[in-house]
């Protein structure tokens, strides 16, 4: 039987400790969540002053990100190209800011902030990411 990995519960609010220090350092005001592989909420943190809209953003964006086992980047800058198509498919977040989770080449979860600007909730995210993996994803 193949062995799969899954996201704990410590390993998610790790990522979420690790994301919440990047934004506070920087003095950025963003939700924080973190999925299980099939985009099921495992962790979320909104932070003080975050607005309304920024929940379900991240939410989504690590959903996308967790489902399509791609960083949400992707899906942006086929936007930006001209694949206008890319954002009427159910469920993509064409916006920067979700990375998947990769454990021996599986995606087990996703990682995604919203509330700054794109490269900045990119920027919270891999800090998340950072904290479980030993190398960080673009997203």
């Amino acid at each position: 039987m193949p062995f799969k990995a899954v996201l704990d519960r410590q390993q998610a609010e790790a990522m979420l400790d690790a994301a919440e220090l990047e934004a506070q350092h920087n003095d950025w005001a963003v939700s924080i969540a973190v999925v299980d592989d099939g985009g099921y909420l495992l962790a979320f943190r909104r932070l003080q002053g975050a607005s309304a809209s920024s929940v379900q953003i991240a939410i989504d964006k690590a959903r996308c990100s967790a489902l399509t086992r791609r960083p949400t980047r992707f899906f942006a800058e086929l936007i930006n190209a001209g694949q206008l198509g890319v954002g009427t498919l159910p469920g993509i977040v064409a916006m920067v800011g979700g990375l998947p989770v990769v454990v021996a080449g599986q995606v087990v979860g996703a990682i995604a902030a919203s509330g700054v600007k794109a490269e900045f909730d990119a920027q919270i995210a891999s800090a998340g990411l950072r904290s479980v993996m030993p190398v960080s994803q673009e997203g």
